[in-house]
């Protein structure tokens, strides 16, 4: 009885890691060609010194200016994350609503601001990277940690435009080699969560800014 029990638990964690290695390896290079994901972007000095790194892209038939006032109210007590919240709200209970219009209040987004993840009076606190540079239409760029001096990751956007007009929207994090190893162990566990998360992000600021939000 007791080698059934182990042998199930070995099936489930060879399974987990491979279904865990297979996000992990498309996910990270989601949407973006080779050469976007080796490309320096602006915020890649935030982290010098990386253990990961994953570079996404998509392309949004629109121009950039149609698409930054989406990146600058983003945050779950302004204009939401554009991602699935049926992950947010039915299983973090974060209260997230996704913004289909352009607030005029939440667009005087600045350096030092953060970008919530989680709203007040949240369980494990109030947390969310920190905006360290603003280049309006161009790039919005954050860091992880409470000290931007020494970030335990980065959360960049950049915005490329087409010469048909569209824009190609780049979303690049950086893990920190030097973070705590409680932190490394945690993120490295989550990563996946994170990367579909993100993906879903980037296609519900698509269909935003290309007016096909439902």
């Amino acid at each position: 009885m007791r080698s059934r029990w182990i042998f199930r638990l070995l099936v489930f964690v060879g399974a987990f890691a491979l279904v865990h290695r297979l996000i992990v390896r498309m996910g990270r290079g989601w949407g973006a060609d080779q050469d976007e994901v080796v490309e320096p972007l602006p915020g890649d000095e935030l982290v010098p010194i990386t253990d990961g790194q994953a570079t996404m892209a998509i392309s949004i038939d629109a121009p950039p200016e149609d698409v930054w006032p989406w990146l600058v109210q983003m945050g779950v007590d302004r204009g939401g994350l554009y991602s699935l919240l049926w992950v947010e709200n039915g299983l973090l209970r974060l209260g997230v609503k996704n913004a289909d219009r352009i607030v005029p209040e939440w667009q005087d987004l600045k350096v030092g601001d953060m970008i919530a993840f989680t709203p007040e009076g949240y369980p494990s606190g109030r947390y969310g990277p920190t905006v360290t540079a603003i280049e309006p239409n161009r790039a919005l760029v954050m860091a992880h940690g409470t000290d931007p001096g020494a970030a335990v990751g980065s959360w960049q956007f950049v915005l490329e435009p087409e010469d048909d007009g569209t824009t190609r929207l780049l979303m690049r994090s950086r893990s920190s080699a030097n973070k705590p190893s409680g932190l490394k162990l945690f993120d490295a566990l989550a990563e996946p969560g994170y990367l579909i998360m993100d993906i879903a992000m980037l296609r519900g600021i698509k269909e935003r800014a290309e007016g096909r939000a439902a």
